[in-house]
């Protein structure tokens, strides 16, 4: 791994370390890129445990380009956002756009209309039509066209776990949605320090799920893999390079990233 699009910052107040943090640890890895996409400011999402404020997004920014400025020409350091998605809120999307070089999507919660109202968490779907409509919100996410990339698409599975016939459609809309709009699905490295879980069909990780991804890999799906690190040692570690293998031996290798600024 040389290049991590989705990296954190303690302003979520889930994560450790500033940016710089981050960025002299991808410098003493040898990577080309770090991009730091730490959790977007969202009023309308009441998790303030998990993403930063609105008050905190400018000192965030600016934190970010003073480590940028600190690592002269010895790393590309890029600036961004993980996002979840909402229909009719595009003056939200083209706002942080407009600040940052990109943004990441990562579903973290759906609702049954699509507005911000009942949230229900992405990692706790159980049921069919749970499953079902996080597709939904991941096609109108990919259509938008505002996203550089699409972290952990198979996040569903943490909560609906078995592996059946609606599982595997709900991987064949997602994989038809990104094709057609030449999308690239993140494969999640910090999946793999959830562990894993039993199932009937023996233990598997919740997410990256083995089975969503060879299905990626028949629609040819561009890919990319992410360390999604909460910390600055965990950006290439031994879980890391445990998920880096397997990345491999799914026949999956990275696409070239360019829609940045």
């Amino acid at each position: 791994m040389i290049e991590n699009y989705h990296t954190h910052h303690n302003f979520c107040g889930h994560a450790e370390g500033n940016a710089w943090d981050y960025v002299e640890e991808a410098i003493k890895l040898g990577f080309s890129v770090l991009g730091i996409s730490d959790h977007a400011p969202n009023k309308l999402i009441n998790d303030w445990g998990v993403r930063m404020k609105e008050s905190q997004l400018d000192e965030y920014l600016a934190d970010i380009e003073s480590a940028r400025k600190k690592a002269g020409k010895k790393i590309t350091v890029l600036s961004g956002l993980e996002v979840e998605y909402f229909p009719n809120n595009e003056e939200y999307y083209e706002r942080l756009k407009k600040k940052t070089d990109y943004l990441i999507h990562g579903q973290h919660y759906i609702t049954e209309d699509f507005s911000y109202n009942n949230l229900k968490s992405g990692f706790g779907l159980k049921t069919k039509e749970d499953i079902f409509k996080y597709s939904e919100f991941l096609v109108q996410a990919i259509e938008s066209g505002h996203f550089l990339m699409f972290a952990h698409p198979d996040l569903y599975m943490t909560g609906y776990r078995e592996w059946d016939k609606n599982a595997e459609e709900v991987a064949h809309i997602i994989c038809r949605a990104a094709k057609k709009e030449n999308a690239i699905l993140e494969f999640n490295s910090n999946g793999f320090r959830r562990g894993l879980q039993k199932t009937k069909d023996g233990l598997k990780r919740n997410y990256p799920r083995e089975e969503f991804w060879k299905i990626v890999k028949s629609y040819g799906v561009r890919t990319f893999i992410n360390s999604d690190c909460h910390t600055p040692e965990f950006l290439y570690d031994h879980v890391i390079r445990e998920a880096e293998e397997v990345y491999k031996e799914l026949g999956l290798k990275n696409t070239t990233v360019t829609k940045t600024k």
